[in-house]
């Protein structure tokens, strides 16, 4: 038998008169150079003036990509330059073609029946390997299962143009007989014709017969056996003779990395689980020739590596921590290990001090900072500048400023002082490098977009007074940095989230053992808001509601009471007492012991801040606190003004 025979023989060429290329350019979107090569750097280019993202203020682009027989997929971030939105990229090796999706927000432009797509060329012009059959699926995605839904419905083909790509690639690469033949099978069962089920099973019979078959070449006629013909008897008998002819191959390597991996998951103990964990990354490093399999049999490398970092974490065992995350792969798994073994002991428990918590962030940061210099790709940057607030921040905490400085700073880049938390790290690094002037800019900035920590406001207020020698006009000074569009915004957010619903009567005792009755109230605004000593958040935003009830310290007809609820301590009329004493919160709590009215009045998630109008109607319910001291301080104030203008 002739076994350089192609399949694209075998299906016969009804189809040759379509045209095989790709790369002409559309309207919306063009590729310079016009051709490209593996290793090159191209321009992405985007028009989206005749799109729907034409008012889009940012753009991203969602690069699908075939390389090397496997969907591969990327986030590009386009600028703009004058009325184009561009991207840069390097063309990995044996990348064959990409696809765009383009996406501002919610809306997004899949490029129509003309798609965004580019094949890529390779040695001479000639198109990379698989980038024929790799278009042929990107257009038929619900005909060969695991193609991704990235281009337009109406840039769908038929199983018989899959097949003619089919064909196609095997004219141009004829080594890709067997790689085909999974796509190729999955039109053929398609079009479930006694002719094409005919073509498919003659080719499995050939391709069996070629002398010394590779185990790769037999897995893919033991994967149409199985996943397409769902032939059991003739997958298992494919099975049992990869397994005698390959004991050592790939076959049996994965069944026995799929066993092993199950051990992490029947694991019983903390102690079995890690070991589990650490047994099977030393058994089998991260491969991405071995990701498919791992996605269809839901092996984790992501679950493995957060398993083995917060265990270590919490056994303090930082030569094995450092061991396994300094060499992280997937890059995608450092996500769950940041927050599972940093971003939560640190920041939510505290369970563990600046000083505890910085050798395990250094191992993170230095493996972030390895991807990040050395692979390309938004998502890559994306990680890195959505944590370093955090690398920051623990930086700061241990008095390391000029290092903290350059986390700081590359946050800033993308956050643009629109986060409250950010900025007190940034000012605190910038006050410990004794940059005056700097120090100074951050803190006006901060404050006009309403993003100030309580420790910033106090920051700002001795500056002022050290500059000025006393306090006269500080009010004034602060009027003048707020920002008009800012005050523009919470009047409308305000405005939106006025409600008028009937509440449920309660009486509940303060801190000092009165009884506090809500309809006793009525003709007063009053404000409760509901927390719990357990809850970071809810204490964290305890400054700016001071701030607020200061606001209305000489108004008898607003008051505050802060409900203390969903409470786990015993007695809390102690700690309630001597908790607001240390922090000097002139606060009147009630205690809603057994969480009684929280429940009837429906607070589930906290803090929740409820404000209730004079007729005794609920007037504003309101969720979570967003970190920023001067922006809840401005919102509670802007709320109550509303209602005392007899909104």
């Amino acid at each position: 038998m002739n076994t350089k025979k192609s399949l694209g023989a075998m299906l016969g060429t009804a189809f040759l008169g379509v045209a095989t290329s790709v790369q002409a350019q559309t309207p919306n979107f063009k590729v310079i150079p016009e051709f490209p090569k593996e290793r090159d750097t191209i321009q992405f280019i985007y028009d989206a003036r005749k799109t729907a993202l034409k008012d889009a203020q940012s753009i991203n682009g969602t690069l699908t990509g075939y390389q090397d027989f496997r969907w591969v997929q990327d986030v590009l971030k386009f600028t703009k330059t004058d009325s184009l939105w561009t991207a840069r990229y390097i063309v990995p090796e044996k990348m064959s073609l990409v696809n765009f999706v383009f996406q501002a927000d919610t809306l997004q432009d899949l490029g129509g029946d003309q798609t965004y797509s580019y094949l890529i060329s390779g040695k001479e012009g000639k198109q990379v390997s698989g980038g024929m059959i790799g278009w042929g699926m990107l257009r038929t995605p619900e005909i060969v299962p695991g193609t991704p839904y990235v281009v337009d419905k109406s840039a769908y083909k038929t199983d018989e143009i899959l097949v003619m790509w089919a064909k196609y690639e095997l004219q141009g690469h004829p080594e890709n007989r067997f790689k085909v033949l999974y796509p190729a099978a999955n039109a053929l069962k398609h079009m479930n014709t006694a002719e094409s089920l005919a073509k498919l099973q003659n080719e499995l019979n050939a391709l069996q017969t070629i002398p010394n078959l590779k185990e790769e070449d037999m897995m893919e006629v033991f994967r149409v056996y199985k996943d397409v013909l769902k032939d059991t008897a003739k997958a298992d008998e494919l099975e049992q003779k990869i397994r005698t002819q390959y004991p050592q191959g790939q076959y049996v390597k994965d069944q026995q990395r799929l066993a092993d991996f199950n051990l992490i998951q029947k694991a019983k103990t903390d102690d079995e689980r890690l070991k589990a964990a650490t047994d099977f990354i030393d058994k089998y490093p991260y491969k991405e020739s071995e990701v498919a399999f791992n996605e269809k049999h839901r092996i984790s490398y992501v679950t493995t590596y957060w398993i083995i970092s917060v265990y270590t974490s919490m056994k303090k065992d930082l030569p094995n921590y450092t061991k396994y995350i300094s060499k992280i792969a997937p890059y995608e798994a450092l996500s769950n290990v940041i927050y599972r073994s940093l971003d939560v002991p640190y920041l939510s428990q505290k369970s563990m001090g600046p000083a505890e918590i910085l050798p395990y962030a250094r191992v993170v940061m230095d493996r972030l900072n390895y991807y990040k210099d050395n692979f390309q790709g938004d998502k890559y940057a994306t990680l890195y500048y959505s944590n370093a607030p955090l690398f920051a921040k623990i930086l700061v905490d241990n008095k390391m400023y000029d290092e903290a400085f350059v986390y700081a700073s590359a946050a800033q880049s993308t956050e643009r002082y629109q986060r409250a938390e950010l900025n007190d790290t940034y000012v605190r690094i910038l006050e410990g490098q004794g940059k005056t002037k700097e120090l100074q800019m951050a803190l006006e900035k901060s404050y006009s977009l309403n993003q100030s920590s309580a420790y910033m406001l106090e920051l700002m207020k001795t500056s002022y007074v050290k500059r000025n020698k006393g306090e006269k006009g500080y009010t004034n000074y602060l009027a003048g940095l707020k920002d008009a569009d800012n005050s523009v915004a919470l009047k409308d957010k305000v405005s939106k989230l006025l409600i008028s619903k009937d509440i449920p009567d309660f009486e509940l005792l303060d801190q000092y053992g009165k009884k506090v009755k809500l309809s006793d109230q009525k003709g007063k605004i009053v404000v409760l808001d509901f927390w719990a000593s357990w809850c970071a958040p809810c204490k964290g935003a305890f400054p700016g509601m001071k701030i607020a009830q200061e606001n209305f310290a000489k108004d008898p007809n607003v008051v505050f009471y802060f409900v203390n609820t969903q409470e786990k301590q015993a007695d809390m009329t102690t700690y309630v007492t001597n908790y607001m004493k240390e922090n000097n919160y002139p606060f009147k709590v009630l205690l809603d012991k057994g969480s009684l009215v929280s429940k009837t009045l429906n607070v589930s998630a906290i803090p929740h801040k409820m404000i209730v109008g004079p007729n005794g109607k609920l007037r504003f319910s309101e969720v979570g606190y967003m970190g920023s001291t001067s922006e809840l301080a401005d919102e509670i104030t802007e709320m109550v003004n509303t209602l005392k203008a007899g909104k």
